[in-house]
């Protein structure tokens, strides 16, 4: 991350090239120098420069796009979202044409911060809109399958069961290594008095985890009430 004296000379070698390049023209708008702090890797300068140019214009598409790009670098993704949303609303053509890379980055790590911040509703929403847009992303599925997991818990501690269940069982079918989505599943299924159900599934989860002294515990506890 760039220190504010790195920032400042960054963004004076912008100013100074682009004012070199244009002489005899008008000088940069902000939009051109936000442009050119972003090719720099100058995110600070960057923001504030396109800040300045939706000040002047709020329907420059090309001004939202830039400060969603200068947000995500400034590990915002929140306020990247909102800009892109933003965006969206304006102009989406220039929106599908030009921003689906900075959206999906943005929604990639808003979910990661989501669910440090144990926002795991908005974590399996985020998630979700990732997974919709790039379903082949690499870890979208791992990222997804965390979402599903911090959600059952939140409905389990809620007392809302057959909500925490669906969640379980599907975080299963994304990400079947996860031993805890299948240890929720059964203990569900199992406080529900399903001993038929619970251990189909554990049948499925031993085969992934054969050594799990969980699962092994759960299938017990299964069969005596077949």
């Amino acid at each position: 991350m760039p220190s504010k004296r790195s920032s400042a000379i960054s963004s004076l070698v912008v100013i100074l090239s682009l004012a070199a390049g244009c002489a005899s023209g008008p000088p940069p708008s902000a939009l051109e120098l936000g442009d050119a702090a972003l090719e720099h890797g100058d995110w600070r300068a960057a923001g504030t420069h396109f800040a300045q140019a939706l000040r002047e214009d709020p329907g420059q598409p090309r001004a939202w796009l830039g400060q969603s790009r200068a947000q995500i670098l400034g590990r915002d993704p929140e306020a990247a979202l909102a800009s892109l949303g933003r965006l969206s609303q304006l102009d989406p053509a220039f929106f599908r044409a030009a921003a689906v890379v900075p959206y999906a980055e943005a929604l990639e790590a808003a979910t990661g911060s989501r669910l440090q911040r144990r926002q795991a509703e908005a974590a399996l929403v985020s998630a979700r809109a990732l997974v919709e847009l790039e379903p082949d992303r690499r870890g979208v599925d791992r990222l997804l399958g965390r979402a599903l997991l911090a959600e059952a818990e939140r409905r389990r501690l809620l007392g809302e069961s057959g909500a925490a269940l669906t969640l379980y069982r599907e975080a299963c079918t994304v990400t079947p290594q996860s031993l805890e989505a299948w240890v929720g599943a059964a203990e569900l299924l199992l406080k529900a008095g399903k001993g038929k159900e619970t251990v189909k599934l554990l049948e499925a989860a031993r085969k992934l985890h054969p050594t799990a002294g969980s699962i092994r515990s759960l299938t017990l506890q299964a069969l005596k009430v077949r």
